[in-house]
């Protein structure tokens, strides 16, 4: 469900944003396809409750590279090979795998990268119950400049306010 919630909102902001056709199927296919690489990642890191140690940090944040290992062997979805993986650079260079910083991020990964936290942040978790959709808008825009590209999160909140999941899926 994770994937089909975070395709539906990913496609709603492109949209919005009025992104040719062809983009927005991209970002479709992207989005679906974005954590395919934690099928390589053990389920006890997946699902740990307590904090993660370095080792499996460092597994998590592998999954962008595998998934664009998995992906890059089909030839038709090789447009979406930037955006899968880099969905977790961050607006001020924070991110990984590349540590990449503004609009050297691809759009269709900056896209990606808010549609992915939101969901997120407005799922449960075996480490945390849901936030609310105000709350998980107050943390968009509080990362606003710093993990995502802030006009794409302005551009967001209207969709986030007024999209029940239900409608995504």
């Amino acid at each position: 469900g994770h994937s089909r919630k975070v395709r539906g909102y990913a496609v709603a902001l492109s949209e919005a944003m009025a992104l040719p056709s062809e983009k927005v199927a991209v970002i479709s296919h992207a989005a679906l396809l974005h954590d395919i690489g934690k099928i390589g990642i053990i389920d006890g890191v997946l699902n740990k409750v307590g904090r993660l140690d370095i080792r499996e940090w460092e597994a998590i944040k592998s999954h962008p590279q595998l998934s664009r290992t998995i992906v890059g062997h089909v030839p038709s979805l090789t447009p979406c090979l930037p955006a899968i993986l880099h969905h977790h650079e961050h607006w001020d260079g924070t991110g990984y795998p590349a540590g990449l910083r503004h609009e050297a991020i691809p759009l269709e990964a900056r896209i990606l990268a808010i549609a992915d936290a939101f969901d997120a942040m407005t799922s449960s978790r075996p480490y945390r119950a849901p936030l609310s959709l105000k709350e998980a808008a107050d943390e968009l825009n509080r990362c606003a400049g710093s993990q995502f590209d802030p006009k794409l999160v302005e551009s967001f909140l209207p969709i986030a306010l007024t999209t029940t999941p239900e409608q995504l899926v």
